[in-house]
C-alpha cells in the first residue's frame, strides 16, 4: 500500500517537473546555505583552533603595558618566576627594528653591492626554540646557553628572512652585520605556522645581547610555561602577586592565560556559527513556504482526483499520507540537492580560503532531517485540506 503512495507520489511531481523543480529549488537554497554556512564556520574555527593550539595552552604571557610604571623585567626578577611551583621555564622577549647589512665579499648573498635595509631583531633565549619553534631548525643551531650566558654575537635567521635575502643558499658560519656590528649567523629556521609567526621575518638574536650591544631595553615581555603538576588558576593568581610586588602597582601589566583566549575564540565562533545557521534557516523557511503553497495549488487542482478516489473508497488517512508524501519527497530531493551543492561550495572556499575542510556526517543528518521535518510541517496543512474534502462536492467541483 506505501509502495503504491510512494509511485503515485513520484508520478504526480513529474507530471509538472517546471513546478516541482521550483518548489526543490527553495528547499536546495536553504540546505545549501545552511551547509556551506557551518562547514565553513567549521573548518574555519577548525583552523584558528589549531594555531591557538601552537601557541600552547598552559603557556601564560606577562608584559607590562604602561611604561610609566617600569620599563622592563631585569634578569633577577624573570627568574624569580621559576620559584613559583609548576612554572617549568620562561622565554622573554625582545623587539625592534633594527638596520643590518650585506656586504659583497663577506658574504654569499644575492646582491653584488652593500644591501642595507630594516627589519624586526628578536632578542630570545634558549627556550624560545623548545617553546615556540620546537624542532624548527632547518640548518645549524638555536641558540644556547652559552650565547645568553656571555652574550655572544650569534644569529639565526627567519624562514622568511632567509628566502629573501639567501635564496636556498645556507648562509651558516656567515657574517651579517646589524647596527655595524659583525653577528655570525649560526642557524636556519623552518617557516612557522599558526599566530605566533613573528619569527619568520626576524633576526633572532641571544637576548642579553640585544639588551646590551643593540640597546634594546629591558624586557618588557615574556612567557612562561606551565608543567604538568601545576594548575593553571593558582600559578596566575601568584603571577599576578609576584609582578604586583616587583612593579609596586595592581596595575600597568597584564598575565594572560593562553587557554582563556582559546576558550574565549571558541565561544566566540560557536556563537557566529549559530547566527549563520539562524539566517541559512530564513532561507529554508523560505522554502517550507514554497512547499505548502504548492501542495495547496495541487490539493485544488486535484479535487476532482480527491473526490473519485474517496468515492471509490480511499480513507482521509490515505488521502493525507499521499499528500505528505509528496511534500516529503519533494523536501528530501532538495535536501540532498542541497547537500552535495552546500559540501561543494564549502570545499572551493576551503581552497581559496585557505583553512582547513572538514565535513561532518551531522551536519548532513541535520541538514537532511530539517528538510524533511520542513517538508512534513508545511505539508501537514494541505494534506489535511485534501483529507476532509466531501466527496460529493469534490465531484461536483470540476
Amino acid at each position: 500500500m506505501f509502495k503504491d503512495i510512494i509511485k503515485m507520489s513520484f508520478k504526480n511531481l513529474l507530471m509538472n517537473k517546471m513546478r516541482t523543480f521550483l518548489t526543490t529549488l527553495g528547499i536546495i537554497i536553504g540546505i545549501t546555505s545552511i551547509i556551506a554556512l557551518i562547514t565553513i564556520g567549521q573548518g574555519v574555527t577548525s583552523s584558528v583552533i589549531e594555531q591557538l593550539s601552537g601557541l600552547g595552552g598552559n603557556r601564560i604571557t606577562v608584559e607590562i603595558t604602561n611604561t610609566n610604571v617600569r620599563k622592563g623585567f631585569t634578569d633577577a626578577e624573570m627568574e624569580s618566576f621559576l620559584e613559583i611551583d609548576g612554572i617549568d621555564g620562561v622565554s622573554p622577549t625582545v623587539r625592534k627594528n633594527l638596520v643590518y647589512t650585506l656586504v659583497p665579499g663577506e658574504t654569499k648573498s644575492n646582491y653584488n653591492y652593500v644591501y642595507q635595509s630594516a627589519t624586526r631583531v628578536m632578542g630570545v633565549n634558549n627556550y624560545y626554540f623548545e617553546l615556540v619553534a620546537n624542532d624548527t631548525i632547518q640548518a645549524g643551531r638555536s641558540i644556547n646557553d652559552d650565547d645568553i650566558n656571555n652574550a655572544t654575537h650569534v644569529c639565526v635567521l627567519g624562514y622568511g628572512i632567509w628566502k629573501n635575502l639567501y635564496g636556498n643558499y645556507n648562509p651558516v658560519g656567515e657574517t651579517i652585520k646589524i647596527l655595524n656590528m659583525d653577528f655570525v649567523i649560526v642557524g636556519i629556521m623552518n617557516e612557522l605556522v599558526g599566530l605566533d609567526t613573528a619569527g619568520n621575518y626576524s633576526l633572532i638574536v641571544p637576548y642579553t645581547t640585544a639588551m646590551r650591544d643593540l640597546q634594546m631595553g629591558l624586557v618588557k615581555t615574556f612567557d612562561a610555561v606551565l608543567g604538568d603538576s601545576g594548575d593553571m588558576g593558582i600559578v596566575v593568581s601568584q603571577m599576578e602577586d609576584r609582578c604586583a610586588e616587583i612593579l609596586g602597582t595592581t596595575s600597568g601589566y597584564s598575565v594572560i592565560n593562553q587557554q582563556e583566549v582559546m576558550d574565549i575564540v571558541v565561544t566566540i565562533t560557536d556563537l557566529i556559527l549559530g547566527m549563520l545557521g539562524g539566517i541559512a534557516a530564513i532561507a529554508l523557511l523560505v522554502g517550507g513556504i514554497g512547499i505548502m503553497n504548492m501542495m495547496l495549488v495541487s490539493v485544488t487542482e486535484r479535487t476532482m482526483e480527491i473526490g473519485l478516489r474517496k468515492a471509490l473508497g480511499a480513507k482521509p488517512s490515505t488521502i493525507l499520507v499521499q499528500f505528505l508524501v509528496e511534500a516529503v519527497i519533494i523536501s528530501m530531493l532538495g535536501g540532498v540537492l542541497g547537500v552535495a551543492l552546500g559540501a561543494t561550495i564549502a570545499y572551493v572556499a576551503s581552497i581559496l580560503i585557505g583553512y582547513k575542510f572538514t565535513f561532518q556526517a551531522t551536519t548532513v543528518l541535520l541538514a537532511v532531517g530539517f528538510s524533511v521535518t520542513v517538508g512534513l510541517i508545511f505539508g501537514i496543512l494541505p494534506a489535511r485540506k485534501a483529507a476532509k474534502l466531501n466527496p460529493i462536492d469534490a465531484l461536483r467541483a470540476q
